[in-house]
């Protein structure tokens, strides 16, 4: 039987994949308090444990793919995607449309194999043109974050799947009933996704969160992978109000088990309350 997590948005079916799961270096955490950076050690990583999530979307004759994990850029605890693919019967050859809600390593490396060949070979890929934009050009620093080897990865998977790339608007559908949900700061494109299906609503929050466990309660600790931390925070904040205030089920590209679940009101943030 397989550990797959479902979710029936109206008529439109998601699944959850987890490609894997990391835990965060305390130093890349920001605005911490001194309590909460207190409790964080080597020895308890759970406050910073995330998990790297994709998603299967289908509707009608499409099946989407949001995300496609980390490949083996990160240890051997993530690059699953394409198992979990498998769990849910699906071939690569099966999907045919590839949205990135951003082009980060971790959300794009498992879209191509190690010499750059692309492992969905009938997909259409979709990315927001800011987010394309931002990460082909060439005048990017040999740093270890959002630096030269994160967009050289980035020209080689649009590389790989050619005129197959479109760039999309914030405000383009996907497929049908499929939307962008703009969140810059994270990177300059950076998006989750929502579905609108019959009266019924879904959204995933990309990553404005990296660690569930902290950024809930305080939703200020903000992570270095941000490009603009400022924006970053604002679109956090943005993110959690709006599926909370509007009773809207959410996930995340980093979101821990279970996967679907609604936002409350907790104090000065937030808990999060599985469907």
């Amino acid at each position: 039987m397989s550990d797959l997590q479902e979710l029936m948005v109206g008529s439109t079916k998601i699944i959850a994949l987890k490609d894997g799961d990391l835990s965060i270096p305390k130093e890349i955490l920001l605005n911490l308090d001194e309590d909460t950076a207190n409790k964080i050690s080597d020895e308890n990583n759970q406050l910073t444990i995330n998990n790297v999530n994709a998603y299967l979307i289908f509707k009608n004759d499409k099946i989407l793919l949001v995300d496609a994990g980390c490949r083996d850029l990160f240890g051997p605890t993530c690059g699953f995607v394409h198992q979990e693919i498998a769990k849910a019967n699906i071939k690569p050859e099966d999907i045919t449309d590839v949205f990135f809600t951003h082009l980060h390593p971790d959300h794009v490396a498992g879209a191509i194999d190690k010499d750059g060949k692309a492992m969905f070979p009938k997909a259409e890929v979709s990315v927001i043109e800011d987010e394309l934009n931002f990460w082909n050009k060439d005048n990017f620093d040999d740093v270890e974050i959002n630096g030269r080897n994160f967009a050289d990865l980035n020209k080689a998977v649009i590389r790989a799947y050619g005129d197959r790339v479109k760039t999309l608007s914030n405000s383009q559908e996907i497929i049908s009933g499929v939307y962008p949900v703009p969140l810059p700061g994270h990177t300059p494109g950076h998006c989750g996704f929502r579905i609108d299906d019959n009266n019924n609503n879904f959204i995933q929050m990309g990553d404005v969160l990296h660690a569930p466990n902290l950024q809930l309660a305080n939703p200020d600790i903000s992570v270095i992978f941000d490009v603009d931390i400022e924006n970053g925070l604002k679109s956090r904040k943005k993110a959690f109000d709006m599926v909370c205030n509007d009773r809207i089920i959410c996930s995340g590209g980093h979101m821990l088990e279970p996967k679907f679940g609604y936002l409350d009101k907790y104090g000065n943030g937030y808990k999060f309350v599985p469907v």
